[in-house]
Formats: structure tokens, C-alpha cells, sequence
């Protein structure tokens, strides 16, 4: 063997037998029975997923009270497990779940309707005009009684910490042995890593060009796979996730688990069955009541129905750099006019309007990763973007923008409703909200910050 075959196959870090290493027990590759999921219920063990934990933070009250109780029921039975890695992914899209329900309901306040009323003293005579007058004030009258329950809403919102139905619920039910996590050899995690994307093997290659490498969908199958061991018992994985490194899929729709996954359990399980389930399935072959498993099923579709295209996704990726469209364009090869037809099918998916809230959104729904952006990245953002786009980029709106300005000049919030026609609770509302968008909380620090930000 010459020298240059030899460096050659160092080189060259795929193992042409890894055929031999995903499925080594050839003879037993025929032997797998299937069995239904009424069949194995009643001793099968269930692990969620990160996503079928947030369900419940867009359920209504029954839905809520059923999957406390099918939960309840099986870590009675010592049968429901959350993997560590779940644990810590809930913890960080919690927090997100509620800004989300905060933001929704602030915006429902701030868009209240508002009457356009004038003075007409020529009609005064005239009856219908006074029945006019009297059911402006009624309207009136409602509308800030509206205004002003939602801002209790706001503020019970607002002051949850850790407090929510649904957390209070997890508190209760997730303790002692719920939460399973393995022993983890991070050395041998980070080698699987690699010979994953190398060989394009399930779970998390597809994850592997993110900076964690999609470390979190092989820990949290290390765990399934551990649970299996010990228990030697069938599992049902309940998620939402539809990627195709861990589904065979046809027509972008998810078939069965990847037979690699399956194997895997197979062999380290002494035989058992490995399934992957939505969470309406659970409840549906757990007993919850066809109005819940409807709601939570409608849900799934509207889920499946965001599916995103590669280009769509790169889109999103390149609007979280900041970028203009033009620039987007060039780093894709698209004109102008597809970046924007991109954009328009992005924002109706996320129900957004304009690039900052589609990001957020994206990166909730696990589409693009939570990135911090540091105070020189800004910079070259701003820098890149026309003064409009950076705004949006940063969520500003053109109204919050505009009492920006009047902060800057020393205006006093009645000032300001008197200048700009509002009511003093809504100007503040809309400096509540530049508060949190600029991350401060203090008037003279909102002002440096936009100011630092080119935004005054």
C-alpha cells in the first residue's frame, strides 16, 4: 500500500461498512412484530418531548384539566419520564410561551378601537344627533372599561413567575424520578456528533451546521435509549417534531420512525418496541375526551401546515444577520422581487408583520435558534440597514418611534396624549412597550439606548 492510499483513507472519515455498525445483528432485522398501540398501552413506558410540554400554554381550561390528569395517571403508574435535556429546553421556552401570550395581549390593547368624534354644534338640535352623542359615550365608556380588564390581564401576565397553570401543574406531577438523565460521556457524545453528520445518521444530523451541533436530539435519544435498557419495556416518544432525521417521511409527511432508531432500541431494550407518537394520539389511547383530543389534533394540523421550505428557512436565518433584502438576494442568487415573495409567505406562516416578530416567532416555534446579538453586531446591522428597516428589525413601531422622540425632547406623558390625541394609559402602554423592546427601564436609559441604537 503506497503512501498516498494510506493518507487517503485517514483522510477520509467515512466508513464504507458503517452499514455493519447501524444494524449488526443482520438475522434479527426480519424478526421485528409489529404490535398496535392499544396492544402495548398498558405497559409501555412514555417520554415527552420539549414541544409536547408547551402544549398546554395554548390549550383551554378542559384540555388543560385532562392532560393533568392523563399525566397524573402514568407517573402513578412510575410510567411517564421527562429526559433532562427536555427539562432544560422547557425552562428556556416557558419563559418565551408567556412573552408571547404578554405581547399578544398588549397589542390587543393598544389596537382597541378609538371613536373619531368632532364637535357639531348645528346638529345639537336634532334627536338623532343627541342619540349619536349618547352612544359615543356608551362606547366610549365600554371601550376603557375593556381596555382596563385587559390591563389586569396584562398585569396578572406579567407577574408570573413560575406561577402559571401550567408550570403549577409540572411542579406538582414532575418530581423524584420523573426527570431521568443518564450518565453522559461528553467526549464519546461529541465523536457520535461528528460520525452522525458523516454518515448522515439519525437523530440530530440535520442539526449538525448549529453551534451546539443538535447536541439536544442526541441527548435526549441517549436517554430514551437508556430508559429502555433498564426497563426493557416498550416506549412511546411523544413529539411534535417532524424532521426527517428522525422520521422516514413521503410527501413532507412523517410515516414512522427511522428503522435505525428502531433497531437501536430493539437490540439495547432485549427486544422491545420503539414508537413515536403526536400528543394527541396519547391522549386519544389514554382516554381523554374526543372535544380535547380535536382541539389538540386541530392544532397539530395547523402545525404541520408551516412546513418550511430550505429557502425559506434560509431567508429567516439571513433576516436574523440582518440583512436587506437586496443583500439577501445577492447571498441566494434570487431578484428582489422572490425575496419579498419569500418574506410575504414567511410573515402569513408566523402571523407577523414585520421582520423583528417574525424572527422572534421563528425562533419560538424551534425554526431558528435564539441567537444573542451583541453590541458591535448591532452596529454592523444599523449600519447596513436603511433607518425604517433597522427600526423594524428592532420591533420599533412608527407610533413608538414617534414618542421616542418626544421623551428625547422632555415631554411629560399628559404632554404627550395632549400632542398626539391619546389617553395617558395608552402612552403609557406604548412606553412600557419601548421599555421592553429596547431592554431598559427608565426614560433617560430608553433615550441613550436609542440614541446609541441611531434610532434618535
Amino acid at each position: 500500500m503506497t503512501d498516498k492510499t494510506k493518507n487517503d483513507e485517514t483522510d477520509n472519515p467515512y466508513d464504507i461498512f458503517i452499514a455493519n455498525s447501524v444494524f449488526p445483528d443482520a438475522k434479527s432485522l426480519f424478526a421485528t412484530g409489529p404490535q398496535s398501540l392499544q396492544e402495548i398501552k398498558t405497559e409501555s413506558i412514555v417520554v415527552l418531548d420539549t414541544n409536547v410540554l408547551l402544549v398546554p400554554f395554548t390549550t383551554g381550561k378542559k384540555s388543560l384539566e385532562e392532560i393533568h390528569k392523563t399525566f397524573e395517571n402514568l407517573v402513578k403508574e412510575k410510567r411517564l419520564y421527562i429526559p433532562g435535556q427536555v427539562a432544560r429546553e422547557f425552562v428556556k421556552n416557558r419563559a418565551r410561551k408567556l412573552s408571547d401570550l404578554h405581547q399578544q395581549l398588549t397589542r390587543k390593547k393598544q389596537d382597541a378601537p378609538q371613536l373619531q368624534k368632532g364637535s357639531y354644534p348645528l346638529l345639537d338640535s336634532l334627536p338623532e344627533y343627541q342619540q349619536v352623542v349618547s352612544l359615543e359615550k356608551d362606547i366610549d365608556k365600554k371601550v376603557e372599561e375593556y381596555k382596563k380588564s385587559l390591563s389586569n390581564v396584562i398585569e396578572h401576565v406579567r407577574n408570573m413567575i413560575w406561577n402559571d397553570p401550567v408550570s403549577l401543574i409540572y411542579e406538582k406531577l414532575f418530581t423524584g424520578d420523573v426527570v431521568f438523565e443518564p450518565e453522559i460521556d461528553r467526549q464519546n457524545v461529541q465523536k457520535q456528533i461528528e460520525k452522525n453528520k458523516t454518515h448522515k445518521l439519525p437523530p440530530e444530523y440535520k442539526d449538525s451546521s448549529k453551534d451546539d451541533k443538535g447536541v439536544g436530539d442526541l441527548l435526549i435519544w441517549q436517554t430514551i435509549l437508556e430508559i429502555g435498557k433498564l426497563h426493557k419495556k416498550d416506549v412511546f416518544f411523544v413529539t411534535g417534531d417532524g424532521k426527517p432525521d428522525w422520521w422516514h417521511k413521503s410527501e413532507k409527511k412523517s410515516l414512522y420512525p427511522r428503522y435505525e432508531l428502531v433497531d437501536e432500541f430493539r437490540r439495547l431494550s432485549n427486544g422491545k418496541l420503539f414508537h413515536m407518537i403526536p400528543f394527541s394520539t396519547l391522549l386519544d389511547i389514554f382516554g381523554a375526551s374526543e372535544t380535547v383530543v380535536s382541539e389538540i389534533r386541530e392544532m397539530e394540523v395547523v402545525q404541520s401546515h408551516l412546513r418550511w421550505s430550505t429557502r425559506e428557512v434560509d431567508v429567516l436565518q439571513l433576516c436574523q444577520q440582518g440583512l436587506s433584502n437586496e443583500e439577501i438576494g445577492d447571498a441566494l442568487g434570487l431578484n428582489y422581487g422572490t425575496i419579498r415573495n419569500y418574506l410575504s409567505s414567511i410573515y402569513s406562516k408566523l402571523d407577523a408583520r414585520n421582520r423583528s416578530e417574525a424572527i422572534q416567532k421563528a425562533i419560538q416555534i424551534g425554526v431558528l435558534e435564539d441567537v444573542e446579538i451583541n453590541v458591535d453586531e448591532i452596529e454592523r446591522i444599523k449600519h447596513r440597514m436603511e433607518p425604517v428597516n433597522f427600526r423594524n428589525f428592532i420591533g420599533i413601531t412608527s407610533r413608538e418611534h414617534e414618542i421616542l422622540f418626544l421623551l428625547k425632547d422632555g415631554l411629560r406623558n399628559k404632554e404627550i396624549a395632549d400632542k398626539l390625541e391619546l389617553s395617558e394609559g395608552t402612552v403609557r402602554n406604548y412606553i412600557s412597550s419601548i421599555y421592553e423592546k429596547l431592554g431598559t427601564q427608565k426614560r433617560l436609559e430608553a433615550i441613550n439606548k436609542a440614541k446609541e441604537l441611531g434610532l434618535l
